[in-house]
């Protein structure tokens, strides 16, 4: 197996920003309830933002500013973001309950990733290691160091072949994440020629992660645990407050100034240099 790390620890930028793909919406996503958003997850039939084999986007897919290809297959077209999803995080603390029940919800969708039948590999579908895993990215962050990664215990990996299908579950697990800040990514590319899978269907114990820190999230826990990320209540240790910033108070400021305005707006800009770039 490829020496690998976690990707919510360190990822490593190779390319420039580029924009996710918008699809045209034949319907008006904001009538529909969240349990009716949550039903027509599984009519996601492409590679969306955090269910993506063939690489990894930063963004928050609740705007429509420009997602930043982090790592993957260069050339490989952006991915597009279904309307559902992105309903679902302009949500924000209103869904966030309902996605968090349906963690372990084992409905399919209609995407497939992994490798084709034996001779049909080409391109995006040609893994030479394929695992389900169960990475996770804590409400209190935590930056992996160079020591801890190799003394410390591993995310687990358990290799399959073949096809995996993507569950309701897993799209949940990205939505939440989106939701809250936290890198939660279903399937996603590993350098080299890597395919990941962090399905909270497959492993639990993404299940429990999720409720234990998020289980009980209404709006103030929500809205406390952005503030936290903006004032830095919990950087760790050895983290220069540059990637701090980039990590965890930028995005946390747009998701604030989505769902909390008031909580935004009450931002004093000589507390908070970085919101001037908001």
């Amino acid at each position: 197996m490829i020496r690998r790390r976690m990707l919510f620890a360190n990822l490593i930028v190779v390319s420039v920003l580029t924009a996710y793909v918008v699809p045209s919406v034949g319907s008006d996503y904001s009538q529909k309830s969240v349990t009716e958003l949550i039903d027509e997850l599984t009519q996601i039939d492409s590679q969306s933002p955090g269910v993506n084999s063939a690489a990894v986007y930063e963004g928050f897919i609740a705007d429509d500013s420009p997602g930043s290809f982090q790592v993957g297959v260069l050339g490989v077209a952006p991915p597009r973001v279904p309307p559902q999803m992105r309903e679902l995080v302009r949500r924000g603390p209103v869904a966030l309950p309902e996605l968090i029940e349906h963690l372990d919800d084992k409905r399919p969708t209609k995407l497939e990733v992994g490798n084709k039948p034996s001779g049909r590999q080409v391109g995006v579908d040609a893994f030479m290691f394929m695992v389900f895993s169960d990475e996770y990215d804590p409400r209190v962050p935590h930056w992996w160091s160079d020591e801890e990664w190799k003394k410390g215990p591993r995310p687990m990996e358990r290799t399959f072949e073949g096809r995996y299908t993507v569950k309701v579950g897993d799209v949940c697990y990205v939505l939440i994440g989106q939701i809250v800040n936290r890198r939660l990514l279903a399937v996603r590319y590993q350098p080299s020629a890597g395919l990941v899978v962090n399905s909270p269907v497959e492993a639990p114990v993404l299940v429990e992660r999720v409720r234990n820190d998020w289980g009980h999230a209404d709006a103030e826990v929500l809205r406390t645990a952005l503030l936290d990320d903006i004032h830095a209540t919990n950087q760790p240790k050895g983290v220069s407050r540059d990637r701090y910033t980039d990590r965890f108070v930028i995005p946390a400021l747009a998701r604030l100034r989505l769902y909390f305005p008031d909580a935004y707006k009450s931002l004093e800009n000589t507390d908070l240099p970085e919101k001037k770039s908001h």
